[in-house]
């Protein structure tokens, strides 16, 4: 496998300033740094949790027109990063090198076969090894478990990350009593990053789910990063303080996973879980 952690998520704000204050305050993320202008961080260096309020560009080619596609991402650390590059030129996918200072690292953007903007990080000889990357998810208080990706064509989407990215489908680890949780390889895969579903989850959308499940939300629609804590109920606490709408699923799609589930100000699903 050449893909070893979720190395960034990146999210898209209105607000920037009111993106902070949510994150840092209702979330528990800490105090984030200020990378650009119009860009914050939550994490160390360009590993963890990236907001940015995305400029008003407008590009034209002959046939396309472009805008600041690549603010909502997630970046993975990969060992072979010109593996990748070489199948995607032998799959004739278009990707682009990151720009100087966007990633600790050489790094490059590519679009996988549902439209989600992904990058990918070289891992340097010297860079922070598995250990190390638990050791700051440590010291931060908080982590990302998964990153749920939207894909109409699940199988499609779960090729490209196994054939371009040299990932491993797992097997989905759910609550022995989960009852109805659908695992059907056409709904849903799991791309795993270790233990107790951490990973990618590609999902089909599945309009049905708040109701089959009683919940407020539909995390199966659009994507969203997972936020592991240290106390999901004191989030939950403080968010709902605020009047900020809540799924609590509690324990039901995961083995040993408490999730809740809510959007940011800026309508970003979100998911906040706690293993128990």
């Amino acid at each position: 496998m050449t893909i070893s952690a979720i190395h960034r998520v990146s999210l898209a704000t209105h607000d920037l300033a009111e993106a902070q204050k949510f994150f840092e305050s209702h979330i528990g993320l800490g105090r984030p740094v200020k990378v650009a202008d119009q860009t914050i961080a939550f994490g160390s260096g360009s590993r963890g949790l990236r907001i940015r309020k995305p400029p008003r560009l407008l590009n034209r080619t002959a046939s396309e027109l472009h805008g600041s596609a690549g603010t909502r991402h997630v970046a993975f650390d990969t060992d072979d990063l010109n593996g990748i590059a070489s199948r995607l030129d032998r799959a004739a996918i278009p990707y682009v090198h990151a720009l100087p200072g966007d990633f600790d690292a050489s790094a490059i953007y590519t679009i996988d076969p549902a439209m989600n903007v992904v990058a990918f990080c070289q891992r340097s000889t010297g860079g922070p090894t598995d250990q190390a990357i638990q050791s700051l998810v440590h010291d931060w208080g908080w982590g990302i478990h998964h990153v749920n990706l939207e894909a109409c064509d699940v199988r499609e989407a779960a090729a490209f990350y196994v054939e371009i990215a040299g990932m491993t489908e797992g097997r989905w680890q759910a609550p022995a009593a989960a009852g109805d949780v659908v695992v059907d390889p056409s709904m849903v895969s799991l791309l795993s990053l270790g233990d107790f579903n951490r990973g990618i989850h590609i999902v089909r959308a599945d309009p049905h789910f708040p109701t089959r499940y009683s919940l407020e939300h539909n995390p199966t629609v659009g994507g969203h990063p997972a936020f592991s804590v240290r106390d999901v109920h004191a989030v939950k606490a403080r968010l709902e303080r605020d009047g900020v709408l809540i799924s609590d699923a509690k324990v039901y799609a995961m083995d040993r996973m408490y999730q809740i589930y809510l959007q940011d100000p800026s309508a970003n699903m979100l998911e906040v879980n706690q293993f128990i």
